[in-house]
């Protein structure tokens, strides 16, 4: 119970909306919750797992941090047709 496999980066900038319930809309919102320290109430505060700590971030460290995110998008997998949705005609 409450073992998973984290996902990859890859693309993350493409995968919105966020978090395991989709309630993050934004790369900078996630950022903002994960310094906040999450968020109360959570799901897995309730099975009493440990609490996040915030931690400080600046405008610019989190816009930095966004950056680099938004950089691991593969721009030519993406694109490429031999990976393209077949129902997407």
């Amino acid at each position: 119970m409450g073992k998973f496999k984290a996902p990859t980066l890859r693309n993350i900038a493409l995968t919105a909306p966020y978090m395991h319930d989709g309630s993050i809309a934004t790369l900078e919102e996630v950022a903002a919750a994960y310094a906040r320290g999450g968020r109360a109430g959570g799901a897995c505060r309730a099975r009493g797992a440990s609490t996040l700590a915030g931690f400080a971030i600046t405008g610019t460290e989190t816009r930095d941090l966004v950056a680099l995110l938004r950089s691991l998008t593969d721009d030519r997998f993406i694109g490429d047709p031999r990976f393209a949705d077949p129902g997407a005609d």
